[in-house]
């Protein structure tokens, strides 16, 4: 295997836009680095198109044989399947009497000459409004996809098919620099099986960033990862555990994944040494940024070397993106669905030779930009789908389709590290054990790399080297990283009283770092400069409904007929470890709080691990 050379991200960006070519990259196996095979120095593009008139299963065959004899003489063959060639490779299926259109477009694969192996270190994500993605149109609305969705339904209940993946595309418009884009959309959604691959003559590009491995072979050991099964990531840690458990005891979703694993198994057992098809995981759950999903993982034996032809034959393509049974599932869908899915649910392959043995790679091309371009602007189709049960609804089914829209529309996230703010005294961090949890917590949302024995070892480097009282400015890096400023903290005779104000405006309950500690406090930013116009110390937040949260930088607790409460933050609001230990020892209630409660309460404090409780002056005009 080609070894993995460090570089900083501007020498990356440099010798790529120099070189060209195509990226395949994992962006989750090290967090805050990107490993990247970069493929250059084309030889030669294959492209195939319907035609009937030639001898299309003679000259499919032909072309992936090529393609294991140019794998051996030590070239790089890679590209794009589309999924409308399940046509060839589904068993008693051909393309010939296929119902796809002439010229339709099959594959596209480049022949590269060259390849560098690289490591590096994420870019800070930058706003650039230079590039820009527009008008996305669902192809079919709501009502459309109802009408389909209880077309399948029928065919679901005749016994047709056991489940079907049922998809459409969406068309919009890209402006800017297409690699600046795909830059900033991995900021967004972090995958192991990223695609940069821009071909005939950079006038097409795909831009990739699947989840889901479809193969992959080294030597003779193929591993194959089914996934179905998607919710979306929860903003707090109580609603995204409580979507992770949703997932993993959905009988719709186990339903669907089993049924897939299934399929999988018995599609590798017709290339594997017998007795060695293994589902070494099962209802597996992987966070990704926006969502949930289910994956299981099936590994064999090849039976005999591996070959291209033999494999697709057997594969192709994923059941995951079809339904089971395989052909009666892919001939339903196409008459649902009517129109080529090209690109989407296709795969996207690599393939090498190290040392004398074959190493590919294949992802499922969803999450998946096919476009055309001309100049700086481009026209894109961007395909989407679900899998549709017996125990589906159309509703949930098109708002799941729409849902995986998210990566495209919503805004590039800043980079940022996970922060605490500790106070140490006497060679003791205060609420050491719930600090430490909240910052486990948070690097898990954000997928930071975190060891809790380098964790418990810094903490105990800060407890020994820093005698007195301190406030600690904790921070965890997404590579792993930890590091600390200190502050002495003065001595206070009293306690002084905090002037509260509301919010000139209510805050984004969308906005998932509002429920979590990190540097990115730009909204926090702003509401500080609102008070300091306002004249007060600190200002109380609430949501579009009225319901009081937080402050910037404390909790609030509040009496009413002699009970201690403090609002509830599911719609906004960092719950701090001072507020949980309170909490713990049922000294306060949690409760959902509007700001008549706050007017008419008998006192208010606000509090902190820093502060501890601070009197509150309130002011309401």
């Amino acid at each position: 295997m080609i070894p993995i050379e460090s570089i900083p991200w501007i020498q990356f960006e440099e010798n790529y836009r120099n070189l060209g070519g195509l990226l395949f990259e994992d962006c989750v196996s090290e967090p805050g680095y990107t490993i990247s095979d970069h493929y250059f120095g084309p030889i030669e593009e294959i492209q195939l198109k319907l035609n009937r008139n030639q001898n299309l299963k003679g000259q499919i065959k032909s072309l992936f044989d090529r393609l294991d004899i140019e794998r051996k003489k030590g070239n790089y063959p890679c590209g794009i399947l589309n999924y409308e060639l399940g046509y060839h490779f589904i068993e008693g299926l051909d393309l010939e009497s296929s119902p796809l259109m002439e010229g339709t477009p099959l594959l596209h694969i480049t022949i590269f000459q060259n390849k560098k192996r690289s490591k590096y270190k994420n870019p800070d994500p930058k706003v650039d409004t230079s590039v820009s993605i527009s008008n996305p149109k669902p192809k079919w609305s709501k009502d459309q996809y109802t009408n389909q969705w209880e077309k399948t339904l029928e065919y679901l209940k005749l016994g047709e098919s056991y489940e079907l993946n049922l998809c459409f595309p969406v068309e919009l418009q890209i402006h800017g620099d297409l690699f600046s884009l795909y830059q900033n959309l991995k900021a967004k959604q972090k995958t192991k099986y990223s695609v940069f691959y821009p071909y005939e003559g950079k006038n097409k590009t795909i831009v990739s960033l699947s989840p889901e491995l479809f193969f992959e072979v080294q030597g003779e050991t193929i591993t194959t990862e089914p996934m179905k099964g998607t919710i979306v990531r929860g903003n707090t840690k109580e609603q995204d555990q409580k979507n992770f458990l949703h997932l993993q005891t959905s009988e719709k979703e186990r339903a669907e994944n089993v049924m897939i694993t299934d399929l999988y198994r018995n599609d590798l057992g017709r290339v594997a040494k017998q007795g060695t098809v293994a589902v070494e995981e099962l209802f597996s759950i992987r966070g990704l940024s926006t969502v949930w999903q289910m994956v299981s993982r099936v590994t064999a034996k090849l039976d005999k070397p591996f070959s291209w032809n033999t494999v697709l034959s057997s594969l192709f393509p994923s059941g995951s993106v079809i339904g089971a049974p395989k052909r009666n599932s892919y001939e339903l869908l196409r008459s649902l669905e009517v129109e080529n899915r090209g690109v989407y649910t296709g795969i996207f392959f690599t393939s090498e030779e190290t040392n004398h043995l074959p190493w590919i790679r294949a992802s499922v091309t969803i999450r998946t930009l096919e476009t055309d371009s001309i100049g700086k602007t481009h026209n894109a189709i961007y395909g989407i789908g679900s899998g549709v049960t017996v125990l589906s609804t159309p509703n949930e089914e098109y708002e799941e389709c729409l849902s995986k829209l998210k990566v495209l529309t919503s805004p590039v996230p800043p980079s940022f590290q996970i922060l605490e703010t500790l106070k140490l005294s006497n060679g003791k961090i205060f609420l050491k054990e719930e600090h430490g949890n909240r910052v486990e917590s948070t690097a898990k949302r954000f997928g930071f790399s975190f060891s809790k024995t380098k964790l418990e070892d810094t903490f105990h480097r800060m407890e020994t080297e820093l005698p007195g009282k301190f406030r600690i400015r904790f921070l965890l890096s997404e590579e792993g990283n930890f590091q600390w400023e200190s502050t002495p903290l003065p001595k206070r005779s009293i306690r002084p009283t905090i002037s509260l104000g509301f919010a000139k405006e209510p805050i984004n309950s969308d906005d998932v770092f509002l429920y979590h500690k990190t540097t990115n406090r730009s909204v926090y930013n702003q509401l500080t400069e609102d008070c300091k116009e306002l004249g007060i110390d600190d200002c109380i937040l609430f949501d579009k409904d009225g319901r009081v949260l937080e402050t910037t930088i404390r909790n609030l607790f509040f009496k009413e007929k002699g009970e201690w409460y403090t609002p509830s933050l599911d719609t906004g609001g960092l719950p701090g470890v001072f507020r949980e230990r309170l909490l713990q020892k049922n000294w306060v209630k949690v409760k959902p709080t509007t700001k008549d409660d706050l007017l008419k309460a008998e006192a208010i404090l606000v509090g902190n691990s820093v502060r501890g409780f601070e009197r509150v002056t309130l002011v309401t005009k």
